[in-house]
């Protein structure tokens, strides 16, 4: 399994990059994903570390219970796979 996740880790950012070349208008909507993956992400670990620190607990467990959330983890697989995506389209397009 960590295999495929390597696998996809490399082939799913060759892929957008390769649609970024190919389509000019994916560019745009690549980093507006990317933006609202980020505050979903954010939103969803400043709540659960808001709620945390109202309840005076700071186990560890209640600490990672946003680890599990899956408004924090589609977002954030999103930002797994678009960093990526931005280094390889960096090393694909000229400067100027």
């Amino acid at each position: 399994m960590k295999i495929v996740f390597l696998l996809l880790l490399i082939i799913v950012p060759l892929a957008m990059t390769f649609i970024t070349l190919r389509f000019r208008w994916a560019t745009r909507l690549f980093h507006v994903l990317a933006i609202l993956c980020f505050y979903s992400a954010a939103t969803v670990i400043a709540s659960d570390v808001y709620a945390t620190n109202a309840h005076m607990t700071t186990f560890t467990t209640e600490i990672h219970h946003f680890l599990l959330n899956g408004w924090f983890l589609i977002p954030a697989a999103y930002l797994g796979v678009y960093i990526p995506y931005v280094l390889w389209k960096s090393l694909f397009t000229e400067k100027s």
